[in-house]
């Protein structure tokens, strides 16, 4: 793997370099969204009960904040597919949100990404909501895990951090912006693994973005169009968890330096693929439900449809996710991985507000 591009270093080591003790404003708004992705149907319902009746919505309201919700993409939902024009969870992006055209020219997921951002907007056009919590289903064998971007503050790595004493099982992944670093299957000679020489913008555009901090909730494993009541009711205690853990924080709760365990994005693999560009191989069985589990050089990657085993020749070890994940497939994407690191989160107090 060739590293990331600039900005890739520039986290934790800095924070700790500026500032022993970080400060933070209390949170007073917060919004949850579902449906981003309209077949991930455990979020819709979700979203949905709350917006039913204020009595619902009192489940995840707390004194310290206003908490919002909102279902994201409408269309897709109605028709339970994952969008209808474009992909809404890569359309918050400056060129999508500020551009001058005509609304009614754009896709649907970008007029809607547009009327989202202006939802949440105050009076001087400046983000309005302070925390933004997405939901996700992956059918992947992953369990839950937090999804954010490592340029943001401590502030949301101590939230998922404290949620993993309650939910040890959670991850957290940690993303470049605007940035996948794409594996490709090089059919060289030796049928090395490649880095493409020109790393390709693969724009992220969450709607967490809409926020000023927020992250992604994923749960997996859970197939498109289906609601698992198990998995719907994890969820909604780890959503408890954090709105609780906010709460506590903007009445006075410190958070400690710690060292975390993290999972840092590097890339996607793309299944080999012949001169139509169609497939040629599956996910092995050794590796195919096997999520944040290591991967080593010589380990089985790839089965060919002949039954020949492909194997995994980079030189250093990664942790895939998002396995097999049933809605990559169209792009020819086997996987996403990463390396698993220690990070040191610095020490994190709530800012004092004037009376």
């Amino acid at each position: 793997f060739k590293q990331p591009g600039p900005g890739w270093g520039l986290g934790w080591e800095a924070i700790m370099e500026s500032e022993a003790i970080k400060f933070h404003d209390p949170v007073r708004s917060l919004c949850i969204s579902g449906g981003t992705h309209g077949n991930e149907l455990n979020g819709v319902y979700m979203v949905k009960h709350w917006l039913k009746s204020d009595s619902r919505r009192r489940e995840i309201q707390r004194d310290s904040f206003q908490t919002h919700v909102v279902l994201t993409n409408l269309r897709a939902t109605e028709q339970c597919v994952r969008f209808t024009d474009v992909d809404l969870n890569r359309q918050i992006t400056p060129e999508n949100l500020f551009s001058t055209e005509e609304k009614g020219s754009y896709p649907y997921e970008i007029q809607r990404a547009r009327d989202l951002y202006s939802q949440f907007q105050d009076g001087a056009g400046e983000k309005a909501v302070d925390f933004w919590f997405d939901l996700h289903n992956t059918t992947a064998n992953t369990g839950p895990f937090f999804i954010m971007n490592h340029t943001q503050g401590p502030f949301p790595l101590h939230l998922a951090s404290h949620l993993r004493i309650k939910f040890p099982e959670i991850r957290i992944m940690l993303l470049t912006p605007g940035h996948f670093e794409k594996l490709h299957f090089g059919e060289s000679e030796d049928k090395e693994w490649k880095q493409d020489q020109a790393i390709s913008k693969f724009p992220t555009g969450s709607v967490s973005n809409i926020g000023k901090e927020g992250f992604t909730l994923e749960m997996g494993p859970l197939p498109n169009g289906i609601l698992n009541a198990s998995m719907f009711n994890l969820e909604k205690d780890i959503i408890s968890g954090v709105l609780d853990t906010v709460d506590e924080f903007n009445n006075g709760k410190e958070f400690e330096e710690k060292e975390i365990e993290v999972f840092r994005f590097l890339g996607v693999v793309h299944y080999p693929t012949d001169e139509n560009n169609e497939i040629t191989a599956m996910i092995s069985p050794d590796l195919d439900g096997n999520d944040w589990k290591p991967l080593h050089p010589g380990d089985p990657l790839f089965m060919a449809f002949n039954g020949e085993t492909i194997v995994y020749k980079e030189h250093n070890v990664v942790w895939p996710v998002f396995i097999n994940e049933a809605a990559y497939l169209h792009n020819n994407i086997a996987m996403a991985v990463t390396r698993k690191e220690k990070i040191v989160v610095p020490a994190l107090k709530l800012k004092a507000t004037q009376p």
